[in-house]
């Protein structure tokens, strides 16, 4: 999993076409041009990036063109008192332009009169590069297949997570909803530390939360794996026991993090959301994000790390003969014991980057979303076929974008209702769902450690 940090911090650099600016910042500066120039000129954004001025600093460098007047380049340069992780990221405490910079005054009138009144937040921006023009419906359509990209990559890592333990228990961890949201809160908290030790770069906020949602939801796995699941798997042939006793698990957790967190959502600032235009219909235009650029690029990195591990090592060799006949896998000398233990982390490493991903994201965690996310990224598993593990995934993605689809084009209050009633179709259609066995039978289990 380390791997995977790397590199999905390094396609957020890669994905960002200028240097790191917070774009919360970005659209304020965005707003000065707006005061600055006269009412009726047309502005053309030609480029931004960061700017020395104040702690944390934006620049832009724009073309504008007054009624009855010729076309002239301008600059402007934005400070504000704090960088991306602070509580003061968004005061504005110096401009200057290509004339000279505001004085107290003129930056005080800008900010009560202009900046802080409806009218601002309601004023177009300036205008950005020109992006192809494409037919409206082929823009929505587009627009819509990135918005999914996020909530695809979380119900494929989770649905993944799922298939993991189901593979080589046959049985299903209906916890891992809480674990996601557990490792999203200590990407939270990672984020914390490193604001708290003056450390506030965002790609390194990013990179460290990430690694720390995967270690700490993958410890919590291993944990739960080892004294609550191993020992049921291997005393009972039923499953009613695990699932029973993973329900009181997940509602044990939750409790655990109302009461060292708090019932109060807990939110980080925008990061990597800066949108980057790709075409144009009219007035709508297609956009991505440097962050969805990179999940999705998380994302099939973990697809195919996943299927190189189960295909090409030796420990998917294991798994995959102790997840058809445990007896035999263990009479040529495969551990059980310390593979179940090995998938119990690999599974909570994946489930942490899911939760991680919902954190940063979203740019908040709060307690019912666990629940939520675990039933959701269950049924994308079943859908894809549990006992498979790229089944699970591309179940994933197509249960996120079958979401994002209803809730574009019909009434979003019928979105979950329509989920639910696609996989009682499947059931009846495909028992074992899309990528899994058509006729499915109980697994023929042996003990855990054997």
């Amino acid at each position: 999993m380390p791997w995977l940090i790397v590199l999905a911090s390094a396609s957020l650099s890669l994905s960002t076409c200028s240097p790191s600016v917070d774009s919360e910042q970005l659209r304020l500066c965005r707003q000065v041009i707006l005061a600055l120039n006269a009412d009726g000129a047309v502005i053309r954004e030609i480029r931004y990036g960061p700017a020395s001025l104040g702690r944390e600093g934006v620049r832009i460098d724009y073309a504008v063109r007054a009624p009855g007047e010729a076309e002239r380049v301008r600059r402007l340069d934005c400070g504000f008192a704090g960088r991306t992780f602070s509580g003061e990221r968004l005061d504005l405490i110096a401009v200057e332009t290509e004339s000279g910079a505001l004085g107290d005054a003129q930056l005080y009138y800008l900010k009560r009169f202009w900046l802080d009144s409806p009218e601002s937040a309601s004023v177009s921006e300036a205008r950005g590069p020109s992006v192809p023009p494409l037919p409206f419906p082929l823009a929505y359509v587009i627009q819509q297949v990135i918005n999914a990209t996020a909530l695809s990559a979380v119900y494929a890592l989770l649905a993944t997570a799922y298939s993991l333990i189901y593979g080589i228990t046959g049985r299903i961890n209906l916890a891992f909803g809480e674990i996601a949201m557990l490792g999203a809160y200590g990407a939270i908290g990672a984020i914390a530390i490193v604001v708290a030790l003056g450390l506030d770069n965002p790609l390194a906020g990013v990179a460290v939360a990430l690694a720390v949602a995967a270690v700490f939801s993958g410890l919590w796995s291993a944990v739960i794996g080892a004294i609550v699941i191993a020992p049921l798997h291997a005393r009972h042939r039923l499953g009613q026991p695990i699932l029973v006793a993973t329900t009181g698990l997940a509602v044990a957790l939750q409790e655990f993090l109302h009461v060292t967190q708090g019932a109060r959502e807990r939110w980080v600032p925008p990061l990597f959301q800066l949108p980057i235009a790709l075409a144009r219909a009219g007035t709508f235009v297609v956009t991505v994000t440097p962050l969805q650029v990179a999940l999705v690029i998380l994302t099939l990195a973990a697809a195919l790390g996943m299927l190189w591990l189960f295909t090409r090592t030796r420990f998917g060799l294991s798994w995959r003969a102790y997840a058809d006949d445990p007896l035999t896998a263990a009479l040529v000398g495969v551990d059980g014991g310390k593979l179940l233990s090995t998938t119990f982390v690999l599974a909570g490493a994946s489930t942490g980057l899911a939760g991680a991903v919902v954190g940063v994201y979203y740019g908040n965690v709060g307690l019912a979303m666990g629940t939520l996310l675990g039933v959701k990224a269950l049924i994308a598993a079943l859908v894809g076929g549990i006992g498979s593990i790229t089944g699970a995934f591309l179940g994933g993605l197509a249960v996120g974008l079958i979401e994002t689809a209803w809730s574009a084009y019909f009434d979003i209050t019928l979105r979950d209702a329509v989920i639910y009633s696609v996989l009682i179709a499947l059931f009846l259609l495909r028992p074992g769902g899309l990528f899994g066995f058509a006729n499915p039978e109980p697994p023929r289990m042996g003990r855990a450690g054997a």
